[in-house]
């Protein structure tokens, strides 16, 4: 899963330097990928909060020219910023920058499947070479990977009985079907946490930890198949999607 993504960084990095005799041009700029939320505000304009706590981005007027239509979240590629100064806190950082592409990803709703004996056949149950997610600003974010390039559904339910307060649990669901998924990276959607969990004071402690569990392979030969476990943490103030105007910082 690391290599992988490492793979994906690695391979966005573009270092460029030009020079001549009659003069000098040096460009240097580093162009990496990562998730972020789309927001939009009244005339139009767009705010991108990056996920992992890179900063808030506003698209400079060189950036590429992208059809934002209704995307809420996205894989995008930007040039990194250059920022000065001592124990800079990139979170909450307004800062203006190339946005070189945007994918746009599916964001979906999860699934209450609270008092059911069997999950509905609606959503699949696909076996996964493997999977990960992380969450951040309201939503979850998941990946997974089958060693094909079909197209898929891709989905999570949870069951509110089992939320004390400090865990919410999961259910990775995954349906192949036809078509294919022609981007680079894993294949990817986002959902949003559900309601019951941003509500003021559901979440008791200082984070929400989520576990999430889905069958996967237990080797790549296909032979037996065991009940996979991920977790990740995200702040009990981080539980809401952002708006254009929850910007704090500024250029």
């Amino acid at each position: 899963m690391y290599a992988a993504l490492c793979w994906i960084v690695l391979s966005t990095m573009i270092f460029t330097f030009v020079s001549c005799f009659d003069g000098v041009e040096n460009e240097y700029r580093v162009t990496v990928p990562t998730f972020a939320t789309v927001t939009h505000d009244e005339v139009g304009n767009v705010r991108l909060y990056l996920d992992e706590g890179r900063g808030i981005l506003d698209p400079s007027s060189e950036s590429a020219n992208i059809k934002w239509g209704d995307a809420v979240r996205v894989m995008i590629r930007y040039d990194l910023p250059i920022i000065t100064g001592d124990n800079i806190s990139m979170e909450n950082t307004r800062f203006k920058s190339i946005v070189r592409s945007a994918v746009k990803i599916d964001t979906v709703s999860m699934v209450d499947v609270t008092g059911m004996d069997k999950y509905p056949s609606t959503l699949g149950n696909d076996t996964l070479l493997g999977f990960t997610m992380h969450a951040y600003r309201g939503y979850v974010t998941m990946q997974a990977w089958t060693a094909t390039n079909f197209n898929f559904d891709m989905n999570c339910s949870f069951d509110r009985n089992k939320f004390d307060g400090e865990n919410l649990y999961l259910n990775l669901h995954y349906n192949e079907k036809a078509g294919t998924w022609n981007n680079e990276f894993l294949q990817t959607v986002s959902a949003t946490l559900p309601d019951f969990v941003r509500t003021p004071g559901a979440v008791t402690s200082d984070s929400l930890k989520i576990i999430m569990t889905a069958p996967v392979w237990y080797s790549s030969a296909k032979d037996s198949v065991y009940t996979d476990t991920v977790t990740c943490k995200i702040s009990r103030t981080r539980l809401n999607p952002p708006t254009y105007s929850n910007s704090t910082g500024g250029y």
